[in-house]
């Protein structure tokens, strides 16, 4: 119902110009990025070389989410990924709230993904400083902006590139260094002191990591045979993710002291440079660089199109549901996304900017793992599609597995992401509450006179 008005009031409509290959890119595009590049070093700081079984339990509680996701994509393969998911199930509040606290992840996410960058070009810059950093970051936001109002293609063949480039400096990363390792490095296991408070707090802290095939739903209308190829390309994602997250973590802490590691925001780089010399260094941070400009983009294209879906169904302005008749591609949807990514840029803190993507992400998914359930219930399941077993085991332990990482989070994540909350509560009883109202007669109103007419 919310699609077909949203299809007429827009200006254009999206293109089917994204196969398995393409999907796929898109979602290790965001997932090979911060998650091994940038936060891995914190991580084996916090636990140890258990880093590497952090990133495996990490990616076990994961795939709950993702089965569930590819079976929602086939029986709801419209633009929004999570957010239209919940919005067709439950509709109303549960749907505006998945929205909301998706959009505020995958913005945050933007903005670590941009940090990383910036941080690579800042090596070169002499006493470059947090401002500088952040300075740099908003350069490169701009950029992706101006990529992703050409086409989705365009993004696609950017990601494809990339993805070639830091899969090559990742997995030489991986194999020269098996040869480096250290077995007393690796010993012992666990840092001292750690136990199953610290091991959990380190798994919440690299989820965001893990979260990348979520986007690929985000782009439904834009991937050829949605059914078959969007479940495949999540699968996949998730798989060749995980097996590289814990390679790669391994390297880091057989290579050098897992606390040399910790200190650094670029651990491949520097765990390469220590192996190498420098100029292996330069082609570490060659590689995070190509990484996390891959995770921007693809992150980048999700965030407008979540944006987009919102305005589509009037929980946002309905001028971000326009559809550029030129490049097919959402531009209102993506300035916002510009200014808002480009806000939580400027602190700088990549720590605390994962924190709270991490936050947002959870709580969003854990009601897109619930909406199978209502799927379910009010007979929305498309016969013939992909579908979990077991149900509704699944489901649950989707919810389950997102909400037992919440108290986990660093503390200041929790606090500012109740401020975000709160400001989500308030653009929903302020605003969206009344338009969406307003939209539904619209609606049953454009309905009427379509039958009337027939």
């Amino acid at each position: 119902m919310h699609e077909t008005f949203g299809e007429e009031q827009g200006s254009g409509k999206f293109d089917r110009t994204l196969g398995l290959i393409g999907a796929t890119n898109l979602g290790l595009g965001a997932m090979l990025g911060g998650g091994i590049y940038v936060i891995s070093g914190e991580a084996a700081g916090m636990v140890g070389p258990s880093i590497v079984l952090a990133y495996l339990v990490t990616g076990l509680m994961t795939l709950f989410t993702a089965v569930n996701y590819a079976e929602l994509a086939c029986s709801i393969p419209k633009q929004g990924g999570g957010y239209t998911f919940a919005h067709d199930t439950y509709g109303g509040f549960p749907g505006f709230l998945t929205g909301w606290f998706l959009f505020i992840g995958n913005l945050v996410a933007c903005g670590l993904y941009a940090l990383a960058v910036a941080h690579t070009l800042a090596v070169f810059i002499p006493g470059a400083t947090t401002i500088t950093v952040g300075q740099i970051a908003i350069v490169i936001i701009a950029i992706t902006f101006i990529t992703n109002i050409i086409s989705i293609k365009g993004v696609s063949g950017v990601l494809g590139i990339l993805n070639i480039a830091q899969a090559v400096v990742l997995f030489s990363f991986i194999l020269i260094g098996s040869l480096f390792i250290e077995p007393a490095n690796l010993t012992p296991l666990f840092k001292p002191g750690t136990g199953i408070w610290e091991f959990m707090s380190a798994v919440s802290f690299i989820y965001i990591s893990f979260v990348g095939f979520e986007l690929i739903t985000t782009a439904s209308e834009e991937i050829k045979e949605p059914a078959r190829n969007i479940p495949r390309a999540i699968m996949l994602t998730l798989l060749i993710a995980t097996i590289v997250y814990m390679a790669a973590a391994l390297v880091i802490v057989g290579v050098v002291p897992y606390t040399d590691a910790a200190s650094s925001y670029t651990p491949i780089s520097y765990v390469f440079g220590e192996m190498l010399g420098p100029m292996a260094f330069a082609v570490g941070l060659a590689g995070m660089a190509a990484s996390n400009y891959a995770a921007l983009n693809a992150t980048f294209l999700a965030t407008a199109r979540v944006a987009y879906s919102m305005g589509r169904d009037r929980y946002f302005p309905a001028i971000l549901s326009n559809v550029s008749e030129r490049f097919k591609t959402p531009i209102p949807a993506l300035l916002l996304t510009l200014v808002a990514v480009s806000l939580f840029a400027i602190s700088g803190n990549v720590s605390l900017v994962a924190a709270i993507a991490d936050f947002g992400y959870l709580i969003g998914l854990a009601i897109v793992n619930s909406s199978v359930i209502v799927l379910h219930q009010k007979g929305l399941s498309v016969p013939g599609t992909f579908k979990a077993k077991w149900f509704p085991a699944i489901p649950l332990l989707g919810v389950v597995t997102c909400l037992i990482l919440v108290p986990f989070l660093h503390l200041e994540s929790l606090y500012l992401g109740s401020i975000l909350t709160v400001i989500g509560l308030l653009v929903y009883g302020g605003y969206a509450r009344n338009k969406e109202h307003r939209h539904e007669i619209e609606v049953r109103r454009l309905n009427d006179a379509k039958r009337l007419l027939q």
